[in-house]
This record gives structure tokens, sequence and C-alpha cells, in this order.
């Protein structure tokens, strides 16, 4: 019992923790860089509207629960965020499929900046989710192996498995963003 670093527990939950403010961090800068990507194409495909408005209302119900408190903790508050996610980046792809409809997009340098922008972000955000997927495993294996994890129930009753990251299907986003 000497030999196993109960220790391990809280650092490995405190990584699981900052990786998981690295992940809401980087879904709220998704969600503020949105707006600009739909101004820019309602600019020039303003038949768009339809579209337009999906993208705004999903990422306005993103951000309404980015802004409440302790959603983490609960997991049908956390299943509603996962959701939201979703929602997020299937109307991202559909706001990707009527872009492409409109050759002028491709000229507008706005636009290609603001996309070239949005794309590092996604790409920032699968490197996090992958680091928290990987955060919340070795903590809950840390939990759930011998010796340690007795060990860690003896001196830190409280130490539980991080049951809602491990429910939620933090899946690789859909990689049909906007071009």
């Amino acid at each position: 019992m000497v030999a196993c670093d109960h220790g391990d527990v809280p650092a490995l939950r405190e990584r699981a923790q900052q990786a998981w403010s690295e992940v809401q961090s980087l879904y709220r800068q998704r969600a503020d860089k949105v707006p600009q990507l739909v101004e820019a194409v309602r600019r020039q495909a303003p038949a768009e509207r339809e579209v337009l408005n999906e993208v705004m209302a999903a990422r306005d119900e993103v951000i309404a629960i980015l802004n409440a408190d302790g959603f983490i903790a609960e997991p049908e508050r956390f299943r509603h965020y996962e959701e939201a996610q979703h929602r997020l980046t299937a109307a991202l792809a559909t706001l990707d499929d009527a872009a492409e409809r409109y050759p002028e997009l491709t000229g507008d340098t706005h636009f290609a900046t603001q996309l070239a922008e949005f794309l590092r972000l996604e790409d920032r955000l699968v490197v996090a989710r992958s680091d928290l997927i990987s955060a919340v495993r070795a903590h809950n294996q840390e939990l759930r192996g011998f010796p340690d994890g007795w060990v860690a129930a003896i001196l830190n009753p409280d130490a539980r498995p991080l049951t809602a990251f491990a429910r939620a299907q933090l899946e690789r986003p859909s990689t049909h963003s906007p071009r």
C-alpha cells in the first residue's frame, strides 16, 4: 500500500478538469466565430436566410448552455449540451453546403479569412477533445486499478469516476465543416 501513489487520482482529476476547461473555451470561441461566418455568407447569399437562421438558432442554444453554471455535474443537462453542440455542427455543415452553391463566396477574401480562422479553431477543438477523453480515461482507470483504486478509495473516499464524461459521446466532430 505504501508503494501506491495515492496522489495520482487528484492529479488526474485536475488534468481532466483542465482538459474540460480547454474544450469549453474552444467551444465558446467556436460559437463566437459563428456570427462572423454567417454574416459573410449573408452578404453573398441572402437567399439562404433559412439556413443562416438555423445556424444562429443552434449557436444561441449553445451559448445559453455555456453561460449556465454547473451543467457538467448534471447528466441530463450535460446530454442537452452535447446535443446542442451536435445541432450546431449539423447546422454548420448545412451552411457549408449552402456556401458551395455560391462561387462568389470563394472569391470573397473576408469570407476566406473567416473560414480559415474557423477551420484552425475546429482543428484545435479536435485535439482538445482527444486530450479530454484521454484524461478522463486515465482518471477512471486509476480509480478502477488494483491496488491504486483501493488506496484512492481509502485516502480519498469522495473520488468517483467522471461518469458525465464517460457517458457523453465526445467523438470527433464532423470533418464536414464549413470549407
